[in-house]
Order: C-alpha cells, then structure tokens, then sequence
C-alpha cells in the first residue's frame, strides 16, 4: 500500500515515461521484423532480375548447347551455343583467331568482323550492324563471344 502522502504522480506512468507492450522488443516482434527485411531482400534481388543482365530474351528458352573443345584457331558458333547471350542478330557465324590476337567473327553471308581493338586497327569492320539490343536499348555484351574467340587464340 502506498502511505497517503507518498501520492503517484498521474502523468509518472504515460506511454512518455514508460514502455508500453507494443514497443517492447519480444522474440515475437523480432521474428516478424527479420521476416519483413527477408521478404524485402527477395522482392528487390526478384526485381533486380527482372530487369536482366544485358542478354537477349527472345531465343526461345533453350538451354545452351555446349561447344566443344577447339581444335584450331576457328569455331563454328551459333545462338543455340550461347543462349540468352547470344550477342548478334545473325543466328550463327565463325569466331576466328587471327594473327596478332585479331578476334573476328564471320556471318553466313561472308562479312568478317571485328570483335576487338587489335582487328578493328587491322582494317576489319565493327561488328556494329549485326550487334543485338537487349530490351533496355543498350547493345548486348560481346563478351562471352569475343572471351570464345580469344580462347581460340590461346589466350583466356
């Protein structure tokens, strides 16, 4: 019991001065805030995917065929071995290793082009007309293509 004199402030025990149980740290509200950031996390990686990685979307889901080892210093190379990432508009083509390191890469209707600086500087023309665009407008990566080539050349 509380001596009369001893009297309680009223406002001593406002949601002010005192935690009320809906600000209390629980395991409960704990588990729920770590399920609510989790969930946060894997709407924005799943946004973040969909918007792509630069490669092309309209090779029909196929998975990649494998290209097999090179044994010279030219590649038979299609859509079908790159899948999404299939760089040009053409369906297939001849990645080719030239002399100096000239990555260059030939269409089916005979135009060779260049895949790097060094083929560029040698005369070959830019790749440029027959490069694809992904859905966002930019131009899709050469990379896994010219990394192809550049294999044929003995160089990784």
């Amino acid at each position: 019991m509380t001596p009369k004199n001893h009297m309680i402030p009223k406002n001593h025990l406002t949601p002010k001065n005192h935690l009320t149980m809906k600000n209390r740290t629980t395991p409960k509200n704990r588990t729920t805030a770590l399920a609510a950031a989790t969930a946060l996390t894997a709407l924005t990686l799943l946004s973040l995917a969909a918007c792509g990685g630069g490669g092309r979307t309209d090779t029909g889901g196929d998975d990649p065929s494998p290209l097999p080892s090179p044994t010279s210093t030219k590649q038979v190379i299609s859509e079908k071995n790159l899948g999404y990432m299939w760089p040009l508009t053409v369906d297939r083509g001849t990645a080719e290793c030239r002399a100096g390191d000239q990555a260059v890469f030939t269409v089916p209707d005979g135009t060779t082009y260049a895949l790097n600086e060094r083929a560029r500087k040698a005369g070959y023309d830019d790749i440029a007309p027959v490069r694809a665009t992904g859905e966002g407008g930019d131009k899709v990566s050469l990379g896994v293509l010219l990394s192809r080539t550049m294999k044929l050349c003995g160089t990784t």
